[in-house]
This record gives structure tokens, sequence and C-alpha cells, in this order.
């Protein structure tokens, strides 16, 4: 070979060697780690096997404002809702419509807890449970403590709620 082509064979050399990166030596560095992406949008039914767990995950739901959350909860052939006190039961004909239902009104008023009081059960597959939701309604209202009627019933996979009511 001729010293040019040692020279040239050299110089592509060293510049394929120096595009790729070098292996890491040692531990990596510490660092924050990225954050997790959240969770995807499910709006999948969440039956509960006994009415006593259904409403001790909408009270968990509830008090976390997790709108989609209480919205996997519901039997959509059947329920009502009335989030805002004393008005008239809107029916969620899907999860998305009560997802929205629960969403928008956890949205408008700043939830500071969620207590489920008292449960019900009757033998004829229906159980009822009253609650108190203590929130900033913001405004004129400011914080207040509304009173929450749930209803439910069995459906073949589990306990959903039928309907959540409100009153002052």
């Amino acid at each position: 070979m001729t010293l040019l082509a040692l020279l040239c064979a050299a110089v592509l050399g060293a510049a394929t060697a120096s595009a790729e990166p070098a292996p890491p030596s040692g531990p990596p560095p510490a660092g924050p780690a990225a954050p997790e992406p959240p969770p995807a949008f499910s709006l999948k039914v969440a039956p509960q096997p006994t009415p006593v767990r259904l409403f001790a995950a909408v009270e968990e739901a509830w008090a976390s404002s997790d709108g989609e959350r209480l919205a996997s909860f519901v039997d959509t052939t059947q329920v009502r809702i009335a989030l805002k006190p004393d008005a008239p039961p809107t029916t969620a004909l899907t999860r998305g419509a009560a997802a929205f239902l629960f969403k928008d009104q956890m949205r408008m008023v700043g939830t500071r807890e969620f207590r489920v009081l008292r449960v019900e059960v009757s033998e004829k597959g229906a159980a009822r449970a009253q609650a108190r939701w203590l929130g900033d309604w913001g405004g004129r209202q400011g914080v207040k403590r509304v009173r929450v009627l749930l209803t439910a019933g069995m459906s073949p996979s589990g306990w959903l709620l039928t309907e959540v009511r409100t009153s002052d």
C-alpha cells in the first residue's frame, strides 16, 4: 500500500471511530427519572363484588375527584345522576356521559372531603349509602357540606351504581 492509501485509511478509520459513541464506563449518572406517562383514558366498567366494596371505591374516587373512575362504577342501563344539590337527575346513557357529568362537577367544586356514613343492603338486591361531601363551591356558596345519596344494584358481573343524588 502506498503512503497516501495508508493515510486515507487511517483518516477514515478515525472519523468512523469518532462517530460511534464510546460505551459507557461505570454506572449511569444519577438524575431524576423520567415521569411516567399518565394512565390511558379508560371507561371500562368496574363492578364490585359487594356493595360495601363499591361504596368504598366510590368514596376513594370521589375524595380524589376522579370523575373517570366514578363513571366506571355506574350501570348505564339505568343510572340517574344529580350532582348539583336538589337538581333533577340526568340519565347517563354511556360511561362517557357519566364521566362528563362527574368531571364537570368535580372541576367546579374543590372536594375537601368525601365520606360514606351509612350503608344499607336489602335482600332484594339493592343497596343504599348516605355520604357527606365537603367542598368549596366558590363564589357566594363557599365551603359547604352536601348530602349524597348513592343507590346500587346487582348486575350480572357485580354491584354498580344506579343513582347518585345530592341535596343540601
